[in-house]
Formats: structure tokens, sequence, C-alpha cells
């Protein structure tokens, strides 16, 4: 058991790993994209407000 362990791996075991590792990494970028999103979103909000809040501002001194 522990020599074929230590032994080199194949073509195909090599793709499969190689493929395991980059949907792990793919799965784990969407995850952190996801919770960053999360607690970005009442940012937006506030950004939005404060920017149609701006504009108003604006309106009443050209007016």
């Amino acid at each position: 058991m522990l020599k074929r362990c230590l032994s080199p791996l194949t073509l195909v075991n090599q793709v499969a790993l190689i493929v395991m590792l980059s949907t792990a990494i793919g799965v784990a970028g969407m995850a952190v994209s996801g919770w960053l999103v999360q607690g970005v979103q009442g940012s937006a909000h506030a950004i939005n407000k404060a920017g149609s809040l701006r504009m108003q501002s604006y309106r009443l001194l050209a007016a």
C-alpha cells in the first residue's frame, strides 16, 4: 500500500487530480465572491442614496 502511494501517478490520474484541484479552487473562488457581494450589498444602496441627494442639491442650487 505504501509503495503504491509513493509511486508516480499515471497520466490519467494526473489529469484527474488537476481537474479536481482546479474545480476546488473555482468553487472556493465563487464562495469568496458571494461572501464579498453580501458584505457590499448595503454599501451600494447607501452610495446610490448619497448620489441621489447630491443631484437633488445641485438641482436646487441651479434653480
